[in-house]
């Protein structure tokens, strides 16, 4: 549904420890970072899917959630981002009571927002959602 999303940070450094892990665990990459102007893009191919730029923060808090390969990538995806300075806002695990086969774990980022990284199962996917 989505081409891009992209919002500020307050230290493009410290985003880019935290969200490079995460997005290497679920197949993309650093397409480029320029720490001089503050902007780090994140995406598939060339084409940036997830661009940061350092400035006055985005409020309210973000909920932004990662499509997983697989259990195994949310779990890597999760010590990465925890490792590069974000704090448990939940550890992997199924989440039934959102949908069955819903596997995800929850970290906050270095500027408060709520990151999700979600695997869901694929026998478990109705409808097409």
């Amino acid at each position: 549904m989505f081409d891009h999303l992209e919002f500020s940070v307050e230290n493009i450094n410290d985003a880019r420890r935290f969200y490079v892990p995460i997005c290497k665990a679920i197949g993309a990459h650093e397409v480029f970072f320029d720490a001089d102007s503050g902007e780090l893009g994140i995406g598939s191919d060339n084409s940036v899917n997830f661009l940061l730029t350092e400035g006055k923060l985005t409020t309210p808090k973000l909920h932004i959630c990662f499509k997983a390969l697989s259990k195994e990538s949310v779990e890597t995806a999760y010590l990465g981002a925890l490792s590069g300075g974000g704090s448990c806002n939940g550890k992997p695990g199924y989440r039934d009571h959102y949908a069955a086969g819903y596997f995800a774990a929850f970290i906050i980022d270095p500027d408060g927002h709520n990151v999700e990284i979600l695997f869901r199962e694929p026998s478990n996917i109705a409808g097409g959602a």
